[in-house]
């Protein structure tokens, strides 16, 4: 339920039937982040990857819930005046911020989505327990009126925090990585008569006690034999790591960088080896890095 899987996919059913959700209605609970919120009168929700989405029978537009990890209103303003901006999309604040409850904040929004011009109404409400909630209620220009901004209020009034109940695999993740080294390695390499070209990758997410450093490093080369091109890069940051849940109970490996970023990677292990976003990392322990 972040931002970024807002921007990247969601935005895309905004003009779709209703059709596309489940028969959710009521009041819907995710104990493991200690989030309940209802869903209105008239509208229907269901889980879509790491959001929750809403539709109706006789409204156009979505509701869109998210998760941020933003605990000081200033900070969710902030993020606002930036706007929402990704590929095909673009929304910017075109109205003044309101008070949304006792910690929310909300404003309207208007822009570009994928050629179609759309408003959006945009409530951003703080959880004094870890995990905040960002609501959007979203439709095209012709359809938009002040029911996107009530609605939007609605859902977000109806939301009630309390401390999550962690589920016992979480512990028994931070246990396992506690002190381990995890690797990821891609590389790929092709030549023929007159030409060559190849790429390689390496991540490492070493967590030691509290804390996490993360070094990246990634190199590309092209060699057509009349021409040659190569590109280099690496990144090193550091920061506190836990291990979290999604709305699904999913486990989580959350990176909290240093400068405020935030990433969450999905845990699974599978025929003895860890997987973090579906792809392999190898875990490794007595690296003596840690003392």
């Amino acid at each position: 339920m972040e931002r970024q899987k807002l921007l990247s996919v969601l935005f895309s059913f905004i003009f779709c039937t209703s059709g596309l959700f489940a028969q959710q209605t009521g009041v819907v609970d995710y104990p493991t982040l200690g989030i309940r919120f209802t869903i209105p009168d008239g509208w229907k929700g269901a889980e879509s990857g790491e959001v929750f989405l809403m539709g109706s029978d006789t409204q156009p537009g979505l509701i869109i819930l998210m998760t941020h990890q933003e605990s000081q209103i200033q900070n969710l303003k902030t993020q606002a005046e930036a706007g929402l901006v990704d590929e095909g999309i673009s929304l910017q604040k075109a109205g003044d911020f309101e008070k949304v409850g006792s910690e929310g904040i909300g404003a309207e929004f208007s822009g570009n989505i994928q050629g179609t011009q759309a408003k959006a109404y945009i409530a951003a409400v703080v959880n004094p327990f870890g995990t905040g909630v960002t609501v959007v209620a979203a439709t095209d220009v012709p359809n938009y009126s002040s029911l996107y901004r009530q609605l939007a209020k609605e859902v977000a009034g109806s939301l009630q925090f309390s401390q999550p109940k962690e589920p016992p695999v979480t512990e028994e993740w931070r246990q396992t990585l506690q002190g381990a080294k995890l690797t990821y390695l891609n590389s790929y390499s092709s030549s023929g008569y007159d030409s060559y070209g190849g790429y390689s990758d390496h991540e490492e997410i070493l967590l030691c006690g509290n804390r996490f450093t993360f070094y990246k490093s990634s190199s590309m080369s092209i060699d057509t034999g009349g021409a040659y091109a190569s590109s280099a890069g690496n990144s090193n940051n550091a920061g506190n790591w836990t291990v979290a849940t999604n709305g699904a109970g999913v486990p989580l490996l959350r990176l909290q960088y240093d400068n405020g970023k935030v990433s969450d990677f999905e845990l699974e292990y599978k025929e003895t080896k860890t997987y973090l976003n579906g792809y392999r990392y190898f875990r490794t322990y007595d690296h003596g890095e840690c003392r």
